[in-house]
């Protein structure tokens, strides 16, 4: 390149992280040809996002040795601090073994000839194997899952594989780490509202950090399976998608389906759908399979001659670490249970009544089947005053015997999601949920449904085998 081509270069290296993480490639791995694919657009976009404000919470799943430690925990801060050397990032992964060679190779970015001359207003005061600051009082902090962080703020938390796959599989373990994040990690966000929390693993286990995070609800997700389950959309920038095919490759050149398909032979089908199609399987145990829950895409599917319901789960608190209120609405006919869409918070009266009636249609007669517990007592007086259609429920017993009420249902193959592919960013929480029950962190969503089921399939269907509500 002559001096003009190189300045336009760097210049470009300077703004966009696409070319700023190929230039991070070549420096950290000389000689060797840099593979571009459409899912590392996909990570960038949505880093970029992030930076922007747009996704202050997202979690990344996909399998391993695809660049995500590289990506998210040396390319990503390096580009950061280069941007603005006053942003404060900590950065976490499971061990030293791993949090030690990430922090060489930022190293190796930052303190790189090329890096200096693009962004010469990051001038290090301290560069050590676990910590870089800058002069203007940045820096980029390296720990481990329950290491020291006392004392530090950060505007964005980076966590990277924050479990070890032979570890997964220990309550114990999972649970220390979920328990330090809540308790730890999170107290060290400097701006709750505005800075940036970003989660990238391999799947492991239905209770792995990602499933924990995702069972609170608020985070974005980019899922990127090793083999696409179904056809998909996926963003990898503005205004620009790419359109994955079901049975496609995450990225053909570096492994094709053939050798995805002996990687599962050889470690076996069970890891394999954690650690590569991100899609761990529950315990045994769990009661309702993927094979049980159908799908429709659009309304059009659905016969007439039926119900629509509203059934209203309602918590006992308002507290962080309270269940949720959970709403499911449906639709039911002789021919099955249509979850049309479903919501859930942690909301007093006031906000669950809001919640409630803003799904409410009255064109469509739709019915309230509300427990009759916590805010849902207020809710039906509210209901009943009005000569709202509603109807209580006042369970006598477990959750578990509840489903098993309405267990044939989905045997059956009677209770369908309604999917509307890019609309319904409800489905896979919900479903997350109904897979992992009864081992899931929240089982509100699960309650509000089998209410709904109890309720509706006696009058749907004559004769069902279900238990009338009180």
């Amino acid at each position: 390149m002559n001096q003009k081509e190189l300045a336009v270069y760097f210049a470009a290296v300077r703004s966009d992280l696409k070319v700023f993480l190929q230039q991070c490639f070549y420096t950290l791995y000389p000689g060797k040809e840099f593979q571009d694919n459409w899912h590392i657009d996909a990570i960038v976009y949505a880093l970029e996002r992030s930076i922007e404000g747009k996704e202050q919470r997202l979690i990344i799943n996909m399998p391993p040795r695809q660049l995500k430690s590289m990506i998210v925990s040396v390319v990503f801060p390096a580009f950061l601090l280069g941007m603005d050397p006053t942003v404060k990032i900590i950065c976490v992964s499971y061990g030293e073994d791993l949090a030690k060679p990430l922090a060489r190779d930022f190293r190796r970015i930052v303190e790189s000839e090329w890096y200096r001359k693009v962004f010469p207003n990051v001038v290090a005061i301290k560069s050590t194997e676990g910590e870089f600051v800058t002069e203007a009082g940045g820096y980029r902090y390296s720990t481990t899952v329950n290491g020291t962080i006392t004392g530090r703020g950060s505007d964005f938390i980076l966590i990277d594989d924050p479990i070890k796959p032979e570890d997964a599989n220990s309550d114990t373990t999972r649970n220390k780490v979920n328990e330090w994040f809540k308790s730890t990690l999170l107290s060290r966000l400097e701006d709750k509202k505005r800075s940036v929390l970003i989660l990238v693993m391999q799947r492991l286990h239905v209770n792995d950090l990602s499933g924990f995070l995702e069972a609170d609800g608020g985070y974005a997700k980019l899922s990127l399976p090793a083999i696409a389950p179904r056809n998909a959309v996926i963003p990898i920038g503005l205004n620009r998608n790419y359109q994955r095919s079901a049975g496609e490759p995450l990225n053909t050149a570096y492994e094709s389906l053939e050798v995805l398909e002996s990687i599962r032979d050889q470690m076996g089908p069970h890891i394999f759908t954690a650690q590569y199609q991100q899609q761990p399987e529950r315990p045994d145990g769990a009661y309702i399979k993927q094979k049980y829950l159908q799908r429709v895409s659009t309304l059009s599917q659905i016969k007439s001659g039926g119900m629509y319901w509203i059934s209203v789960d309602s918590a006992l608190s308002t507290e962080k670490t309270a269940d949720f209120s959970a709403i499911s609405v449906g639709y039911s006919n002789e021919e099955g249970h249509y979850v049309l869409t479903a919501s859930r918070g942690r909301w007093d009266f006031e906000e669950l009544l809001k919640q409630v009636m803003r799904h409410y249609q009255p064109e469509r007669n739709m019915t309230f089947i509300v427990e009759k517990a916590g805010s849902g007592i207020s809710l039906l007086q509210y209901l009943q005053k009005r000569s709202y259609p509603c109807f209580s429920s006042s369970p006598t017993r477990d959750k578990v015997e509840r489903l098993h009420q309405v267990m044939s249902l989905f045997l059956s193959r009677r209770v369908f999601l309604l999917d509307v592919q890019g609309k319904n960013d409800w489905v896979k929480g919900y479903e997350n949920e109904l897979l992992s029950f009864p081992y899931g962190r929240f089982d509100d969503q699960v309650d509000s449904l089998t209410q709904a089921l109890t309720w509706a399939e006696p009058r749907a269907n004559p004769g069902g085998r279900v238990y009338f509500l009180d």
